[in-house]
């Protein structure tokens, strides 16, 4: 027998295209507090932190993608860094500017 539309599964955001909405994620700042993890401000860290870099190879908004793949609830502000760092010392492969970048971050 055909399927009815109520069998089948309901699009997902794999199949759409479109990013995968889901509950807010906080990260926990080093005062303890709790804060919604924000791509813009992942991006501007990064962005700052790649001055004099050759922005043909370093572009913050992909390297922000990356690290956000990672992300987890109440993930700490310095494991944030930390997974930022080893997304940047990985992309070292295709360009000497993320060490340097990786380096900034870990500081």
């Amino acid at each position: 027998p055909a399927a009815s539309p109520h069998d089948l599964p309901s699009p997902s955001a794999a199949s759409t295209g479109l990013p995968i909405a889901c509950a807010a994620m906080y990260v926990v700042k080093r005062d303890g507090q709790h804060q919604e993890v924000k791509f813009d401000n992942i991006t501007q860290r990064i962005r700052v932190l790649c001055d004099g870099l050759d922005s043909k190879y370093v572009d913050p908004v992909p390297i922000t993608q990356r690290v956000v793949e990672g992300l987890y609830n109440g993930i700490s502000t310095s494991e944030l860094d930390t997974l930022a760092a080893e997304t940047c010392a990985y992309m070292s492969q295709r360009h000497p500017d993320f060490s340097t970048l990786a380096a900034r971050i870990a500081v």
